[in-house]
């Protein structure tokens, strides 16, 4: 106990946060280095999104277009079109251009997947930590960098190799969280604008959680007209680029395909109605809060107006017009994408237990802070609250939700470490320092009592087995078949891409819709069926690691489909088993 002064109490009245974030940050990434070792050797990432960004990536570095995102390598001779910005990719192509002179492309890829996911890690604790400084002090600004170079739900996002979009998702929700506090606000507006603009332009993911900042921006100017500075130029830059980014990454301008899943011409037009309705009404200033907000929800009205009568189809959402045999055999069992009540306990206790950790702290704090303190922790406890519900309902949401918790799980810290320094009862200390300790960690704690009680080693086993035959290292051994058309399950195909020059009929990537049909049907269906499919689409080889949760549903769906019968050893006539390679990827050969 003696040596929590050392670290929260006897800091030099000099320390300088962003000399501390460095430090404490290389030294996680060390570790995150050294226990990565192996998928940064493989440069195989840590997911088939992760596989997939590097197939890309290389795509682009061998001369495919900026504008052309068309994975050609799967759904045979058409490609499959792809949703994802090149402009995740920019800082990964900086690097290895610069290094693939000096040390080859191999290895410039192992540097660049190392580096600018670290990079990432580095920028979203700083800027947590300054948010927490800014609710608290420069202490919680400490702990706050602390926390989050130790989260679990935010390092998942930023290891190495961890090159697909998520991870910048969570820095730019970080740095526009940090300019609310910012008391410039010219430069805060701008600045939030731009981060927002970048989000969605990296996935619409981030939508509701740019409307939860306009929503608060627009709050304090129709109560306060002080406020709408702020505001003004938040818009402004919001809106400027937006549409600088999609004129930039689209070949068409104005004239490209409308999707659901990204920023579309529909998107601009909603955004550049509500703007010129805002930016006007912010500068005339009309007096009396009932103006102000009939002004705002006629700006939001006309927004989502503009964008379902341009785009009728995406009031279903981006995935509300999937094919019903994709939606019923892959959505479904995307559970990163479902509600909190479709995932595991473990996952529910070790990624839930910081924001949770987070609104006790924010009812604790709240009943003692006040004036501007208690003001900053209201703004803060909005968004750490909004992000929890949206949590809720799509599950990957949570790391931002885990990162927006921490600034005042780290005040609620010092607060307490200060009840520590005044205490005189060992109980009492004793129990200030379980407690300091437990919101430290609050998910790695949480994660392993609930393992304890529902683990299920069996289940585990399996999945371990599959996911060993299913690894880079082991679909390379697909390098020693000739250049042929695979299909495999959708998890694997991105390894398929990644390790050999093999293609694939489709991957688990929504746009390509059709294929991912029929790729669901092949395994599906009676025999004959398959072969038709199988035929169309020149397919040459098929490929997969038993015990897939993919093919487990096929099983089950239909006793008598063709995976069923290949599972039993009842292979048709049209196909020839061959020896299994890698870590046992069970091969058969379409006959011709």
């Amino acid at each position: 106990m003696r040596l929590l002064p050392h670290l929260f109490g006897r800091l030099p009245s000099r320390l300088h946060l962003p000399a501390l974030s460095l430090g404490l940050w290389l030294a996680i990434s060390a570790i995150l280095v050294i226990s990565s070792s192996s998928v940064i050797a493989a440069r195989s990432g840590w997911d088939p999104d992760d596989q997939l960004r590097m197939v890309q990536l290389r795509d682009f570095l061998n001369g495919q277009s900026w504008f052309d995102i068309t994975q050609y390598r799967m759904n045979g001779d058409s490609g499959a079109p792809m949703h994802w910005s090149r402009l995740v990719e920019l800082p990964l192509v900086l690097i290895i251009l610069l290094l693939s002179p000096i040390i080859g492309q191999p290895a410039a890829e192992m540097a660049a997947g190392t580096l600018i996911p670290l990079l990432g890690l580095g920028l979203t604790a700083h800027m947590i930590g300054r948010v927490a400084a800014a609710l608290a002090s420069k202490e919680a600004g400490v702990v706050a960098l602390l926390i989050t170079l130790i989260s679990p739900a935010v390092l998942m996002q930023f290891r190495p190799m961890r090159i697909d979009h998520h991870g910048w998702q969570i820095v730019m929700a970080a740095l526009a969280l940090w300019t609310i506090f910012w008391p410039n606000k010219k430069q805060g507006g701008i600045v939030l604008g731009l981060a927002m603009a970048i989000w969605l332009h990296i996935s619409l993911e981030g939508a509701p959680m740019t409307a939860a900042f306009f929503v608060l921006l627009g709050w304090r100017w129709i109560f306060e007209k002080a406020h709408g500075q702020r505001l003004i130029w938040t818009i402004t830059s919001f809106a400027l680029a937006s549409f600088a980014l999609f004129m930039g990454t689209q070949a068409s301008g104005l004239f490209a395909p409308v999707y659901c899943d990204t920023i579309s011409p529909p998107h601009i037009a909603a955004i550049a109605i509500a703007a010129a309705i805002m930016l006007p009404a912010i500068v005339i200033a009309p007096k009396g809060w009932p103006i102000r907000i009939a002004i705002a929800a006629l700006a939001a009205i006309a927004a989502l107006g503009t964008l379902l009568a341009l785009a009728p189809s995406c009031s279903a959402g981006a995935f509300g017009n999937l094919d019903p045999l994709v939606r019923d055999y892959w959505y479904i069992h995307v559970h990163e994408g479902l509600p909190i009540w479709h995932q595991g306990m473990q996952a529910i206790a070790a990624l839930f237990a910081a924001p949770l950790c987070g609104l006790i702290a924010l009812i604790l704090l709240l009943r003692e802070a006040t004036g501007k303190n208690r003001s900053d922790l209201r703004i803060a406890g909005f968004f750490m609250i909004y992000a929890l519900l949206l949590s809720i309902f799509i599950f990957r949401t949570i790391s931002v939700a885990v990162a927006f918790a921490i600034p005042v799980i780290a005040a609620l810290i010092v607060a307490l470490f200060q009840h520590y320094r005044r205490s005189r009862s060992p109980l009492q200390r004793v129990s200030l320092v379980t407690g300091m300790l437990l919101l430290l960690i609050p998910g790695a704690i949480a994660g392993q009592l609930i393992q304890r009680v529902v683990a299920r080693p069996a289940l585990a086993q399996a999945s371990t087995a599959s996911e060993k035959c299913q690894a880079a290292s082991s679909v390379a051994a697909l390098n020693a078949l000739p250049k042929s058309r695979f299909l495999a399950p959708f998890d694997m195909g991105p390894a398929i891409l990644l390790t050999t020059p093999h293609a694939v009929l489709a991957s688990s990537h929504h746009r390509n819709e059709k294929a991912m049909r029929d790729h669901i049907a092949i395994f599906l269906f009676a025999p004959d069926k398959a072969r038709a499919i199988i035929t169309k689409h020149k397919i040459t080889h098929i490929a997969v690691c038993k015990g897939e949760a993919e093919l487990s549903n096929y099983t089950q769906r239909n006793p008598n489909g063709l995976w069923s019968r290949l599972d039993k050893g009842k292979v048709p006539a049209w196909l020839q088993p061959m020896k299994p390679l890698g870590k046992n990827i069970q091969l058969w050969r379409v006959k011709i």
